[in-house]
């Protein structure tokens, strides 16, 4: 273990330097690294949820071009830290003015969470786009393209990135498993698919919390660690429900709460996994569905916790 990396958060210890190290979205790491043969590229546009490679990707894509380098032709922003239309007119014009690299032809700028700027900005990159296209490319990633204009949409070209698979995960925490000396059970492994829902970066921040823990990790260690509770008690709690007998779904709810410390927002997200994957009609289910959304909008809109989620359940006996 490299004594540089040693403090390093996992998420960054174990993030790939090169496009075949990535794990999973092969189609696309395919593409990228027909680009850096070619040494060419046009604008990207990089979509989908957080934690399934996308920074990690356009990282990649830049050393592979430039080499140890890489950082004097790399530009990497975060969108919703600045997302005003000065950072647009500013740090990014400024860099796309400058002279690429020998070798290569262009620069790049790599805009995180480009769906966080302001329509203004926007449009200012659009602008910024068109006129610095012959020396830089832009790398634009968003968890949602539909916010991302129409114009700078046509100009580039869009990748889809999906979550990860649960053998893409399997590998990763196989991988970690030997470098740092733990052990991941099977039921462990399905906790943190689980959890993730097929967010790598979810995967790796949670395993090196439960590293602390424990060096045999098991679903126990990962729901407490992560603060979910196991899905078999919340549906229980959901099944107790719907069979009418409400003090003791209310008595698991309470338990669920404060051992696992959840939020009414995390419980309610559960519930709705749970129900999604239960056995009962479906006429049922989709009623069932529409009152969690009902219930988690007044939770968001800041109602207490305890009285909706008790309410919630209630609604449950008379569907």
């Amino acid at each position: 273990m490299e004594k540089d990396n040693y403090f390093l958060p996992w998420t960054e210890k174990y993030r790939p330097s090169k496009l075949k190290d990535v794990i999973g979205q092969d189609h696309i790491i395919k593409v990228l690294s027909s680009f850096v043969k070619a040494k060419s590229m046009p604008h990207l546009l990089f979509s989908g949820p957080p934690g399934v490679g996308k920074t990690t990707c356009a990282l990649a894509l830049a050393k592979e071009l430039y080499g140890e380098d890489y950082k004097t032709h790399f530009l990497e922003l975060n969108a919703s830290d600045e997302r005003g239309i000065d950072v647009i007119r500013g740090k990014v014009k400024d860099f796309a003015r400058a002279i690429p690299p020998e070798g290569v032809g262009f620069k790049i700028i790599f805009l995180d969470e480009a769906d966080a700027l302001t329509s203004e900005a926007q449009q200012a990159l659009r602008r910024t786009m068109e006129l610095y296209s012959s020396a830089t490319r832009f790398i634009l990633s968003c968890n949602y393209s539909s916010k991302i204009i129409e114009p700078i949409q046509s100009r580039t070209a869009m990748f889809r990135f999906m979550p990860l698979k649960k053998e893409d995960v399997k590998k990763l925490i196989d991988e970690v498993s030997k470098k740092e000396g733990i052990e991941v059970t099977k039921e462990g492994i399905e906790a943190l698919y689980y959890i993730s829902e097929g967010d790598m970066r979810k995967v790796l921040n949670t395993l090196q919390g439960a590293s602390f823990i424990s060096k045999k990790i098991d679903e126990e260690v990962v729901f407490k660690v992560s603060s979910r509770a196991k899905p078999k008690e919340v549906r229980k709690m959901v099944v107790l429900a719907l069979e009418g007998k409400f003090k003791e779904a209310r008595a698991l709810m309470e338990k669920l709460l404060i051992n696992y410390g959840l939020s009414g927002e995390d419980l309610i997200l559960q519930i709705f996994k749970e129900l999604q994957s239960l056995d009962i009609d479906e006429k049922r289910k989709i009623k069932l569905i529409d009152k969690v959304g009902e219930y988690n909008f007044r939770l968001v809109e800041g109602a207490n916790e305890k009285i909706q989620l008790e309410a919630l359940l209630a609604q449950f006996m008379l569907e």
